[in-house]
């Protein structure tokens, strides 16, 4: 049985494409390639992948007819594909354990293993993967192409496999699976490595009806783990485009009496954090493409004109690189109001052709 697993840590927190290692035998590959394709804020360490956000992807080729998935995650499903294909849903469940895929056609194959949900409080881990009598071949390379997509839980894919709108938490977390989601949708379409930094119930400076009001998502947006402040991103990661969807916890409920901001400072301060991430993209990024989407939310559609207004303000500083789409009205019959499957499809649509009108030179 041959094993890809982790044997030495990265030389930071990767935030999207982490350098791996190997151990035991390789088979049409050097030793020092690297034996899988990460994607995503994986933590890595001694001999684990650790992960918090969803997307988080693995990839490798082998050849063979059997290939096991090993990991310790009681929380987060995982969407399992052999070459392209969907193959198996991984389940939760506590203590370390492997998943074989048997029966494979003999051959070549690419297996992707991608994390179907969030656990902001909870970090899933991965040991690796495993063979019977066969051999790993040189990981897959990189795409040059690069979306990270920033977002709330409609980024997430908040229970878009959903057919009801009441649902309890075990039902909404069966039912999330972000490989199905739009930023997924957009970047396999585009032939684009993915990042999708997305956080339900979180707004840019104010959350869900208040809700944890010493804390927003730019706490996390700055960390590898959620669960750990010190963990910092890796600056090798360097999207051409972000997709931005933040707003919609912000403006989505009333303010309450007693909340620090009133609706008219909420506004101001809003646009004034949004600049504020903009400016921060550009410089760690260097200078990329930005789409900002919006749509209209009850009780008084505040999301699209505070977010048109920093477009606007961008453009007239000189800012010609960000752009605005607001969101055609959506199904919203998921658990909690959320987006289906079509509403998805919709979403990857209007994206798609906003990007292919940019005429991105990558």
């Amino acid at each position: 049985m041959q094993t890809i697993k982790i044997t030495s840590t990265c030389t930071a927190v990767s935030l999207a494409l982490c350098a791996s290692f190997l151990s035991g035998p390789i088979h049409a590959a050097d030793s020092t390639s690297p034996p899988w394709l990460l994607s995503g804020r994986w933590q890595q360490s001694a001999d684990r992948l650790q992960a918090t956000w969803p997307g988080v992807t693995l990839t490798a080729q082998f050849k063979g007819s059997a290939v096991g998935v090993v990991l310790n995650d009681e929380r987060s499903y995982y969407a399992v594909e052999i070459d392209g294909k969907a193959v198996e849903q991984i389940a939760p469940a506590s203590g370390k354990r492997t998943i074989w895929l048997r029966k494979l056609a003999a051959g070549e194959h690419r297996i992707e293993l991608i994390r179907r949900n969030e656990t902001p409080d909870y970090v899933g881990t991965v040991y690796g993967l495993v063979l019977e009598d066969g051999q790993w071949l040189a990981a897959p390379a990189a795409a040059s192409r690069k979306i990270e997509f920033i977002g709330d839980s409609f980024t997430a894919a908040l229970a878009n496999l959903s057919t009801k709108r009441d649902c309890n938490e075990r039902e909404i977390s069966s039912t999330t699976d972000i490989s199905q989601g739009f930023a997924i949708q957009v970047a396999r379409q585009l032939g684009a490595q993915w990042q999708t930094n997305a956080m339900s119930g979180m707004g840019l400076i104010r959350n869900w009806n208040g809700n944890l009001p010493d804390r927003d998502f730019r706490t996390f947006y700055a960390r590898q783990l959620h669960t750990d402040s010190t963990s910092k991103p890796d600056a090798r990661w360097q999207p051409q485009l972000v997709v931005i969807g933040l707003g919609i916890n912000d403006f989505s409920t009333p303010v309450n009496a007693g909340e620090k901001r009133n609706t008219e400072q909420l506004a101001t301060d809003f646009q004034a954090a949004y600049r504020q991430l903009i400016k921060e993209l550009n410089s760690r990024y260097q200078q990329p493409q930005i789409i900002v989407t919006a749509m209209k939310l009850w009780p008084d559609d505040q999301q699209r004109p505070n977010v048109r207004a920093v477009v606007e303000a961008e453009h007239a500083a000189g800012n010609q690189r960000i752009h605005y789409l607001p969101l055609e009205p959506l199904q919203l019959t998921g658990c909690q109001w959320h987006p289906n499957l079509a509403d998805h499809q919709q979403v990857a649509q209007q994206l798609l052709e906003q990007i292919q009108a940019l005429k991105l030179n990558w």
